[in-house]
């Protein structure tokens, strides 16, 4: 078959790893593994003939280089094949003296950008937090060595410092002035599980033969569950009610609102677009979300606060809350969040958390648990298939159940 994006794209995980070449170019193919993932490679004989030694490279993962660009590269190593010059011989040259700096350079512009595990473009605040981490934590420990010389154990000891608190440090940032970086257990467990992802890349491009990180005994993520009591949405309620001066203060209040009625994650409100808000049908109809494409049914309140900002917004504008300055959408909640959980008394509250207490109102009111979960949007297979039966009326009349639930505790009433 002709390799192109159509033809790949078609092409099924297998359950053993599997080459399927071009029809048009011999030694061009793409390598396909049970998880999905699809790389580009070439193949060739050095010395000529069956009597050659046959060698195999690595182009690129489909999703970050083109078929086309793929087969430009591929015909210049085969080029170089014909004429004796053993393409893999040199890069194993190379490879051995790449260090973890530049690896984690080359995969912040190819590796990254997709989802090791289903092979979809993952979201930019992903991307740039993951680079972030890496960055942070990897380089200033590790980066100058090279990955032939990683163990099992410089990992391990990776890990230790990480947690020890080896990478805390305060940087400069570009757009929000100081940014913290910070160790401990939850950091050193989060950068090694990502140094795992980038050392899996470096095997799929073939500059390691395997993946020094496997195998590396990790405590289990952190599963933190913080919930608002009445009495604490209660003074959120009286703080959200009193903005500060500030630029940003009155667009967080009204965020911070929403995340609290809608059980909605913060990307999904910071980043609302106008086009997303279906009025006519109380929902927000996202495009792309940490869970791909998504519908967000609204409470009643929830609609009055969206139709309330609209009223103050240009029509024209792209964003729900647009930013105060320069393009893209408001990106200020966190400094505002910290100081209105200290007014309220809930400094250990996270914006996160926000959404756990939405769904801790509906259970305690009744609400049953598919209908919770067809509400936030849970990713697992298992559970989105319970949710799969059901309408969107129900679903609408949990959510504005539990809208109205939250709106009363925020006004200083009872729970039922």
């Amino acid at each position: 078959m002709k390799l192109t994006k159509r033809s790949i794209e078609a092409l099924a995980a297998p359950k053993q790893a599997r080459i399927v070449f071009d029809e048009d170019l011999p030694g061009f193919g793409v390598r396909i593994a049970p998880s999905g993932r699809k790389t580009f490679v070439v193949q060739y004989r050095v010395g000529g003939g069956r009597g050659g030694r046959q060698r195999r490279v690595s182009v690129g993962v489909f999703g970050t280089i083109t078929p086309e660009d793929a087969r430009t590269e591929a015909k210049k190593i085969l080029a170089r094949a014909h004429l004796g010059d053993d393409f893999a011989d040199q890069r194993d040259k190379t490879r051995n003296s790449k260090t973890v700096s530049e690896l984690i350079d080359e995969w912040s512009k190819g590796g990254v950008l997709i989802n090791r595990r289903t092979g979809t473009r993952r979201q930019q605040v992903n991307i740039n937090n993951d680079i972030a981490l890496a960055n942070h934590h990897l380089k200033p420990l590790i980066g100058n060595r090279t990955l032939e010389s990683l163990s099992k154990g410089d990992i391990q000891l990776l890990r230790n410092r990480i947690a020890g608190g080896d990478t805390k440090t305060t940087r400069k940032g570009r757009r929000r002035g100081k940014i913290n970086v910070t160790g401990g257990e939850g950091t050193a467990t989060r950068t090694i599980r990502l140094f795992s992802s980038i050392l899996s890349y470096a095997v799929d491009m073939e500059l390691i033969p395997r993946n020094p990180a496997l195998g590396i005994k990790l405590p289990p993520g952190g599963q933190r569950h913080r919930y608002l009591s009445a009495d604490e949405l209660r003074r959120l309620g009286e703080v959200l009610e009193r903005p500060a001066s500030t630029t940003t203060a009155g667009a967080a209040a009204i965020i911070l609102r929403l995340l609290i009625l809608t059980g909605a994650r913060r990307g999904e409100i910071e980043g609302l677009k106008w086009s997303e808000v279906d009025f006519n049908f109380g929902m927000l109809r996202k495009k792309t979300s940490k869970t791909g494409a998504k519908v967000i049914p609204l409470a009643r309140v929830a609609v009055e606060i969206l139709e309330e900002q609209r009223r103050w917004i240009d029509r024209s504008q792209t964003w729900v809350f647009p930013a105060h300055r320069g393009e893209g959408h408001f990106d200020g909640l966190n400094k505002e969040w910290h100081r209105i959980r200290k007014l309220a008394g809930v400094e250990d509250v996270r914006i996160h958390d926000l959404r756990h207490t939405f769904a801790s109102v509906g259970a305690g009111g009744g609400v049953g648990l598919p209908l919770i979960g067809g509400i936030l949007g849970h990713r697992q297979a298992s559970t989105t298939q319970r949710y799969a039966h059901l309408a969107d009326g129900p679903l609408r009349t949990a959510a504005d159940l539990i809208g109205s639930e939250l709106a009363a505790a925020l006004a200083g009433a009872s729970f039922r």
